[in-house]
């Protein structure tokens, strides 16, 4: 890719009307609630933690039960319980914080942690560099703090193809999302860890909610299924 800075001089002149869209935007989609900010589903001895933006606060879902935890919690089964900690507009480098502050359960049991992250850090222009190095200190912080065998990293939302948007927002979303997507990768290759997913982006016309930003029931379903699907690859799923 071409220099972050190139990227940059190309975007400064339209921040003014990228905000103004940003703003009227803001006034007009509605604003749906989270069902899952946090949220303990099951009693299994596997723990598994979500944590995450919007999509772990189970933003678009009509209800609880069709949340990204609910359906990973039929997904995993019985065995598994499934917790999350999210917040809508969660950027990367609050992350832990937000972990530290609502996590009280003991900290050296999960199984493993799905981490949802990076549209926001999209929205505010997060510069490559930083979110390398945030992402890069959280994933530390929570193997430290977890002692969890493995890590989901899932890709950047689809913030380019987001119906509420703009075709203005569209294009330099895109690329601001490629820049951070190539970052995850680079954190990735140097952790075992850490399991990218570059998710495929052939979305059904039914993958939003009304407000054409956070996934429907069947969005978050998908979200789901390919998880696991991925996940049942690499790891050892009782």
């Amino acid at each position: 890719m071409t220099p972050y800075w190139f990227f940059q001089l190309r975007l400064y002149p339209w921040l003014p009307f990228l905000f103004f869209e940003a703003k009227q935007l803001r006034s007009k989609v509605p604003n749906l609630p989270s069902h899952s900010t946090f949220l303990t589903l099951g009693n299994g001895e596997n723990r598994l933690l979500l944590l995450g933006e919007s999509t772990v606060a189970g933003v678009g879902a009509s209800n609880i039960q069709q949340t990204l935890a609910a359906n990973f919690h039929r997904l995993f089964g019985e065995a598994y319980q499934i917790e999350t900690i999210g917040k809508k507009g969660l950027q990367v480098k609050h992350a832990f914080s937000l972990f530290r502050r609502h996590e009280h359960a003991p900290s050296d049991t999960y199984s493993g942690i799905l981490l949802y992250l990076g549209a926001n850090d999209c929205f505010l222009l997060t510069s490559p560099r930083q979110f390398r190095q945030q992402l890069t200190k959280l994933i530390q912080e929570l193997e430290t703090e977890t002692a969890t065998p493995w890590i989901y990293l899932a890709s950047i939302p689809p913030v380019h193809l987001f119906p509420a948007f703009s075709d203005r927002m569209h294009s330099f979303l895109q690329t601001q999302r490629e820049y951070l997507q190539l970052e995850m990768q680079r954190v990735a290759e140097k952790n075992s860890k850490v399991i990218f997913h570059q998710i495929s982006m052939d979305l059904e016309s039914d993958f939003f909610a009304k407000d054409g930003i956070h996934p429907s029931d069947s969005g978050y379903l998908k979200i789901a299924t390919v998880a696991f699907e991925k996940l049942k690859l690499k790891i050892s799923i009782c």
